[in-house]
């Protein structure tokens, strides 16, 4: 039910179909809480309404409040609904559809779902399809385990160039000039007169090669780095939680397709695990 603040009011049966409700509804974004009917739950809503409240916070029901749904008020609804909320729409006579009914809507008021808390829940509505009590439905639930993947530097490579100093020698073929005087005795006229004598001197000059050394940079190598992925396969571990539920009986009890001689009497309790 919706009230004039945009809080969503569910009733429920018990604490499990109403904490079942408020993880869903907090799965899909909603403030939703656990709640004993208090008064602030109800503002907003008629004499009538809040009476309906009241009375069935007295009988132990569990009510579960959405708080500023605004125009997602309707969402809540259905989500309450699919849980097994009462199933009450007390304005449909007036056209509109603020409750929790629009499976099982008509010509209800407050006085007739107050009526009901004199009568057997059973004849309540839950639901989107508005079952009795006897058709709400239990939800069971399981965890699963799902791999993801994330990109993370195991550790690094480093290729790091260094320099080396070493004494090379190279053979170098050289040549240079040597000066070698011959003398020979020869005995022969000199044309003309022989003018002054002087001193002279005779100059010759000797050349060698000398060696210089030069250096020239060049590529004696290369070093080429490549990663490659390689894929390998890992078990991973984890601990996941499910759902059972558990049937137990206590009394001569019959249920469908079995036989009733299979019950020793009305002391006797069975239990069974059903999945």
């Amino acid at each position: 039910m919706k009230n004039e603040r945009d809080n969503v009011v569910g009733i429920f049966l018990d604490q499990e179909h109403a904490q079942s409700a408020i993880q869903q509804l907090k799965s899909a974004g909603f403030q939703a809480q656990q709640s004993k009917g208090s008064g602030n739950d109800f503002q907003g809503l008629s004499k009538d309404e809040r009476g309906l409240y009241e009375s069935r916070a007295k009988e132990g029901n569990t009510f579960v409040v959405v708080r500023n749904a605004a125009d997602r008020g309707e969402e809540a609804l259905n989500i309450m609904l699919g849980a097994g909320a009462e199933n009450v729409d007390m304005n449909a006579q007036q056209g509109q559809s603020q409750g929790q009914g629009q499976a099982y809507s008509g010509q209800r008021d407050a006085n007739y779902y107050n009526s009901l808390s004199q009568r057997s829940a059973n004849e309540r509505r839950y639901g989107q399809n508005a079952q009795n009590a006897d058709d709400i439905r239990l939800q069971l639930r399981e965890e699963q385990l799902t791999a993801t993947k994330q990109a993370r530097q195991a550790g690094e490579v480093q290729v790091h160039k260094t320099v080396h100093e070493e004494q090379q020698q190279i053979p170098v073929n050289l040549r240079h000039e040597e000066v070698t005087i011959e003398r020979h005795a020869v005995d022969r006229p000199v044309s003309g007169e022989i003018g002054d004598l002087q001193d002279e001197t005779i100059r010759v000059p000797v050349y060698e090669e000398q060696a210089q050394l030069q250096k020239q940079g060049r590529v004696t190598e290369e070093v080429i780095i490549n990663k490659d992925v390689v894929e390998q396969q890992q078990t991973l571990q984890g601990t996941v939680r499910r759902e059972d539920v558990e049937l137990n009986q206590s009394g001569n009890v019959v249920r469908d397709g079995e036989d009733r001689t299979a019950y020793q009497g009305p002391d006797d309790n069975n239990t069974y695990n059903q999945r």
